[in-house]
């Protein structure tokens, strides 16, 4: 019994750090908290739509894009679209347009976002510890998530992405270099509508910055099915259930 009395104690003292350190650097504990819950887009889409006139790309960027809209049309996705064709992790911003749930919990200031498609993750570090230094200086090897270090500003949590791998996309179509740049502003609306404002910054492939926005509604919290992309393959299924 007194074991049991000691881990109920442990477990809130973690507790109490766990929100602590959530809601440390003038974030608002509501805010902090009120982003766990389970959520989906409210409008499901395969692409973003900026929120000021069209994709503002350079003329290399506008070729890329071209291109892959003719592999797409001739269903060529192993050319341009691994996530399509070998169930490749979509990358970042890519993961917040899959159709099915997400659910976000926190601890200790890491922010885990847990995606019912092929069980991904992603992952904001908005803890105010310390990081261990990179040994080698650099960053040599990109990720399909890329890097995402984030901050509160008032009750929005600001994430900014990097060391991104070329390999995957921004959304359907739209591609992207090594030097992308992604920001995120993410807060909530009211309990149950959470924002996503996107900044996309890329030189190479875009003349100057540009914004899109995602909404999502919460949903109930249940345990998500299995959703796992290798065998929709087996099932010659698209990769990506329907909204």
């Amino acid at each position: 019994m007194a074991d049991f009395v000691s881990r109920r104690r442990l477990g809130r003292v973690l507790l109490a750090a766990s929100l602590w350190m959530g809601a440390s650097a003038g974030t608002p504990a509501w805010a902090a908290t009120g982003l766990e819950g389970v959520w989906r887009m409210a409008q499901p889409s395969q692409s973003l739509q900026p929120v000021n006139g069209p994709i503002p790309f350079t003329d290399e960027g506008r070729k890329q894009y071209e291109q892959n809209k003719q592999l797409q049309s001739k269903h060529q996705f192993d050319d341009y679209d691994i996530t399509l064709s070998r169930c490749s992790t979509p990358g970042t911003p890519r993961l917040m347009l899959t159709p099915g749930r997400f659910r976000i919990w926190q601890r200790f200031g890491v922010y885990t976002f847990d995606f019912e498609w092929n069980r991904a993750l992603r992952q904001i570090n908005a803890s105010t510890l310390p990081t261990r230094p990179d040994p080698m200086g650099q960053k040599l090897v990109p990720k399909m998530t890329g890097e995402s270090k984030g901050h509160w500003e008032g009750d929005t949590l600001v994430a900014v992405t990097s060391n991104l791998s070329e390999r995957t996309l921004l959304d359907d179509l739209v591609p992207h270099t090594g030097d992308l740049k992604v920001t995120e502003h993410i807060r909530l609306l009211d309990h149950d509508t959470l924002e996503d404002r996107i900044t996309i910054e890329d030189r190479a492939y875009f003349t100057r910055p540009w914004d899109a926005v995602i909404t999502y509604k919460r949903q109930p919290d249940v345990l998500f099915a299995e959703d796992v992309c290798l065998d929709r393959h087996d099932a010659k299924q698209p990769a990506f259930s329907k909204p």
